[in-house]
């Protein structure tokens, strides 16, 4: 089994995974699972990767002889499409789109946070409980400016995230 996979390595050294992507990654796909099986593959699975592979091969090497020096042509969207997917090519871009949605969900839950807050206090706290105190501060301060609000609770949660940074990292 590992003499295909570096069949398969020495095919995608040469370049000829640009060939056919899809069926390339079939067989990459293909070979290592029948690798990191468990049970030991089945004659009938070798011999299918082997005639894949060979049929692989074959068609590289035609093609080879078609093109002669013609420059290769350039991958298709499906090619492009798959390289991306397995990480072997840039970062996605984030779409222009996202961005409001993301915004709106964090004002959402960060409004959901402060509401949950005010309302889970302790039913049996007396009037100069800490917690009940900080509950009703927080009421006052919705009810009076909202927006300095979400921005204390926006700071409080960078201090928290600092805050949990080793000394170590914070002073280099």
């Amino acid at each position: 089994m590992s003499e295909v996979l570096t069949q398969l390595e020495a095919l995608r050294q040469k370049g000829a995974h640009h060939r056919d992507p899809v069926r390339f990654a079939y067989l990459e796909s293909f070979a290592t699972r029948l690798a990191e099986s468990r049970r030991a593959p089945s004659q009938k699975h070798q011999e299918k990767l082997e005639k894949a592979l060979a049929d692989y091969r074959a068609r590289a090497d035609a093609d080879d002889d078609k093109q002669g020096d013609r420059p290769a042509p350039p991958p298709s969207p499906l090619a492009a499409l798959l390289t991306r997917l397995r990480g072997d090519g840039e970062a996605p871009v984030e779409l222009k789109a996202l961005a409001p949605i993301r915004e709106a969900q964090a004002r959402q839950q960060l409004a959901a946070r402060i509401q949950h807050a005010i309302t889970q206090v302790p039913g049996d706290a007396g009037p100069l409980n800490a917690h009940r105190q900080v509950a009703r501060a927080l009421a006052a301060l919705q009810d009076i400016s909202p927006q300095y609000l979400e921005h204390l609770v926006t700071y409080l949660d960078d201090l928290m995230v600092l805050e949990k940074i080793p000394a170590t990292k914070r002073s280099s």
